[in-house]
């Protein structure tokens, strides 16, 4: 019999889990809608250490951006790339029935009024901090990506608007 190893140190940390909800429409019409598991990257992972440490400044997550890159997202991943758009969260749901215990839900929209946006092939949505405090909306990048997902492609134009959510489970 092989003998096993009681140390917890040598299994990998669980990272948190999450999902995105996006709903496109064009014109007030449903395009498209779908909802997929995205990746918590590593640059992310020291606010969140910061925050259950009581450290709020800056750490929350607070922006939404929609950028060109279509690769597939990896731990290592820090940015978005150019040409991209960043702006505020709407809104956000702690815990409670929905999305459930130990989950945040945010919302987000990309709207006609995000003119910034038009023309934009996004084919990648990342969730971040914005400790620097960029001014959004814009293209200038909150400095810390939380979380990234990638999306077949769709060129932004008027009359567009998504919609959606991204939970994370912890």
């Amino acid at each position: 019999m092989k003998p096993t190893s009681l140390c917890l140190m040598s299994r990998a940390a669980p990272r948190p889990a999450g999902r995105v909800s996006v709903r496109i429409e064009r014109g007030g019409a449903l395009i498209a809608e779908f909802t997929a598991s995205n990746l918590f990257v590593n640059a992310g992972l020291p606010a969140l250490a910061a925050l259950i440490a009581g450290d709020t400044s800056g750490q929350f997550a607070s922006a939404v951006g929609f950028g060109s890159r279509a690769g597939a997202p990896t731990v290592g991943d820090v940015a978005l790339s150019t040409p991209a758009y960043y702006k505020a969260l709407d809104s956000h749901v702690e815990n409670g029935t929905n999305p459930g215990p130990g989950s945040v839900q945010f919302n987000w929209s990309l709207t006609g009024t995000d003119t910034g946006a038009l023309g934009i092939v996004i084919q990648e949505l990342g969730l971040f901090a914005n400790p620097t405090g960029v001014a959004l909306p814009g293209a200038n990048a909150p400095t810390l990506l939380l979380a990234r997902k990638t999306i077949a492609p769709i060129t932004f134009g008027t009359g567009m608007s998504l919609t959606g959510t991204w939970t994370l489970t912890f």
